[in-house]
């Protein structure tokens, strides 16, 4: 049987299209840790109904108003599957929820995700994209953790640990996104990831200290040991305004 040159042509032209939307398909679910490098799926792994349950505490100090707070709760991210992002790329959906405590139910969620591409952990929090990790990690090795932010971006990412032990976890590494103090101030930002399991802990700190200025009445002076000069106060003995916040790793469901 004798096909029409032109029906042919369609054939092969519709065949291609299949083709094309089929490896499109694949390419656009497959993440990087099983076609890129293998180490982002190990330190960042990505996979529906992967959650994290964290333990938070929170302090935030302003000397001027009273306030010295603390508040601990609960955390729970939890990956719902891929969904196209606006630039057509693969983003992991991440459900996060909040509650005070194990004996109350999770609140309202709000929408975070996550993708690995180019080497690179990039999490998108309240619309804030992140690079969180680079592969392969790398002692010493640092990177633009807010290349896609357009505000003031603070020192450069470091892993600054690598396969150490950590709260149990055999081998962890220790990302420093932000380390900068002074006698007037200080912020330090970290978190620790374990080989497959993903972040289980953070740390931000970001403070200003009291330092006594005879000209500023609001200056807090008075909260500060009479006999000590505040230049010898460590920083957060001394905390006019600012917070730290603790994030702890409870339970990891793969």
């Amino acid at each position: 049987m004798k096909i029409n040159p032109i029906k042919k042509s369609r054939l092969n032209c519709q065949y291609v299209m299949a083709l094309g939307l089929v490896l499109f398909g694949l390419n656009s679910c497959t993440n990087e840790s099983e076609t890129g490098n293998p180490e982002a799926g190990i330190w960042y792994p990505i996979r529906t109904g992967a959650t994290w349950i964290y333990a938070v505490d929170s302090i935030w100090i302003d000397c001027v108003a009273g306030r010295n707070d603390t508040f601990r709760f609960e955390v729970r991210e939890t990956m719902e599957g891929w969904v196209s992002g606006a630039a057509g790329d693969s983003l992991m959906k991440i459900r996060r929820q909040t509650r005070s405590d194990s004996t109350q139910n999770w609140g309202l969620p709000r929408i975070w995700n996550a993708r690995l591409a180019f080497g690179k952990a990039i999490k998108t929090e309240e619309n804030r994209s992140i690079i969180k990790m680079v592969f392969p990690p790398a002692l010493g090795l640092k990177w633009d953790g807010w290349a896609y932010l357009t505000e003031t971006a603070p020192q450069s990412f470091e892993y600054t640990e690598l396969d150490q032990p950590f709260a149990g976890y055999d081998s962890t590494a220790l990302v420093v996104q932000w380390n900068n103090e002074n006698l007037l101030e200080k912020q330090f930002f970290c978190e620790r990831y374990a080989r497959n399991t993903g972040l289980i802990y953070a740390y931000r700190c970001e403070v200003i200290g009291i330092v006594s200025n005879p000209d500023d009445p609001n200056d807090c002076s008075s909260l500060l040991p009479p006999d000590q000069p505040w230049s010898v106060i460590p920083l957060l003995k001394r905390v006019k305004f600012g917070y730290q916040y603790e994030q702890r790793l409870l339970e990891f469901i793969p």
